[in-house]
């Protein structure tokens, strides 16, 4: 009776160690999905800081150009975003924040005509690899060797900008007989730096109406 009640013992012993080692393993598991899943969220939130940095970036071409029209004593009712000087700037804050440019969208509100609200798309240069049966790349390995996209979780992100247009008008002498340059919200505008703090560059919520297609003055 002593030897049979011995054996029991010895096989609860047993059960008891591979449950534990059962649970261990799993819980291993379920650290690892959870470092994996919080390793995703990481990589979408640095791709949207690096769209709304090349967004804003983007959008600042269009405040340089109306801070410019305004300083020279002119209304920004037309072409304030130049293609290639946005591109240029959305590219290099992209990369600045560990991204690439995919595509850029310029609109308005203004019959296509104005080019104040630009949409950009980016995607993260690192990438979490899916966990391969030989474990030949390690979990947590973010660097982007394949390019293949279907092997790889990437960062992708979306972002729109806007340089809000102050509301101005032509200012005169007190006389009303003489112009003397632009005034913004009840500032006449003294300089371009000055007027460059009248503008707003903000991250928007929606693109404009139209897509930005100016109107060619030459044609």
């Amino acid at each position: 009776m002593l030897a049979k009640f011995g054996g029991k013992e010895s096989d609860s012993g047993q059960a008891n160690l591979f449950l534990l080692v059962g649970l261990t393993l799993s819980l291993i598991a379920i650290m690892l999905l959870f470092v994996r899943i919080g390793n995703a969220n990481s990589l979408r939130t640095d791709a949207q800081t690096a769209a709304d940095a090349a967004a804003l970036a983007a959008a600042g071409i269009a405040r340089d150009n109306i801070a410019e029209l305004l300083s020279n004593g002119e209304l920004p009712y037309s072409r304030v975003y130049e293609n290639d000087a946005g591109r240029r700037a959305a590219e290099k804050y992209a990369q600045e924040n560990g991204a690439t440019l995919e595509s850029i969208r310029v609109s308005d509100d203004s019959y296509g005509n104005l080019g104040n609200i630009v949409r950009v798309e980016v995607q993260s240069t690192k990438c979490q690899k899916k966990l391969s049966e030989d474990r030949e790349r390690h979990w947590s390995d973010v660097n982007c060797t394949d390019e293949n996209p279907d092997s790889a979780h990437v960062g992708n992100a979306a972002a729109i900008a806007k340089a809000v247009v102050p509301d101005c008008d032509y200012a005169f002498s007190l006389d009303s007989s003489e112009l003397v340059g632009v005034r913004c919200a009840g500032e006449t505008v003294q300089s371009f730096r000055h007027a460059q703090t009248l503008v707003v560059v903000q991250i928007a919520a929606e693109e404009g109406q139209y897509i930005y297609k100016p109107i060619d003055p030459t044609a």
